[in-house]
Order: structure tokens, then sequence, then C-alpha cells
């Protein structure tokens, strides 16, 4: 699938929203709620990939169970560490647990716990922040 940028302005996401509310106040509400979607980029973009009919991206319940390239879990994720004590798949990913959908207007959607690895080679639990798009499978939904 080929993706494409549409630009748009702040009354077009208003005359979107505006439309599909069936409302006494439906101006007063869309301009509030054009205030809150337009300054974010991806929910700007999902709220009109759902508009024109197509779906938003699934939202990965607390508790699930994912691998990530632990590069993306933190800043001060001990890579090394975590191979040495075996905390990484044979690909090399990390297990992480999702513990909050923070939403689609964060730049991090999801905020996570892993086991990371301190400079005395000794694990704890850590967390960290992911996109959705960092996520590489699903091991388990719960």
């Amino acid at each position: 699938m080929t993706k494409i940028k549409v630009e748009l302005e702040e009354t077009d996401l208003f005359n979107a929203i505006k439309k599909i509310l069936d409302h006494p106040n439906r101006v007063e509400i869309a301009r509030a709620l054009t205030s809150i979607i337009a300054p974010h980029e991806k929910l700007t973009s999902i709220f009109f990939k759902t508009y024109f009919g197509g779906s938003a991206p699934p939202v990965l319940p607390e508790g699930t169970m994912v691998t990530v390239n632990p590069n993306k879990l933190s800043y001060k994720t001990n890579v090394e560490g975590m191979k040495r004590l075996g905390l990484l798949n044979i690909s090399g990913h990390a297990t992480a647990i999702i513990k909050e959908f923070r939403g689609f207007h964060e730049s991090h959607n999801y905020y996570v716990n892993f086991m990371n690895v301190d400079n005395n080679d000794k694990s704890y639990e850590d967390t960290g922040f992911i996109n959705y798009q960092d996520v590489i499978s699903v091991i388990e939904e719960l």
C-alpha cells in the first residue's frame, strides 16, 4: 500500500467533525474537539482515516506481552547485559508487558515494563515507552 500525504487546515478538521455531530451545540463541540485533535498529527491522521471509512490502529490491552527491539524501550536499556543474561530471544528482541495505553496523541503510545540489566549484571524490572509500530510480535494478549 502506498502512503500519501495530504495537507489540511484546522477548518477542514472542524468542518468534518461538525458534519458528523447531531447535537444542538455541535459547533461548540466541534470547536473543542478540533482544539484537542488538531495539534497531534498522528491523531488527526487517524481521525481522517476513520472518517473516510478506514480503521484506527488496534489498541493493545494492559497485560499484553509483546516483543520489541530493545533499543526502542529506553535510552538506558543495557542491550549487551540483556544478551549476557539471556533476556533477549533468538532474534535479539526483548519481551515487554503493556502497562498502559497513553493515547494516540502521545509521541509514545504505550507505557511498558521489561527486564533490564544494571552495571553489575543484575536484572531488574524497568519501564519504557514504545509506539505501536515498535511492536514486533504479540506473544499473548491478556
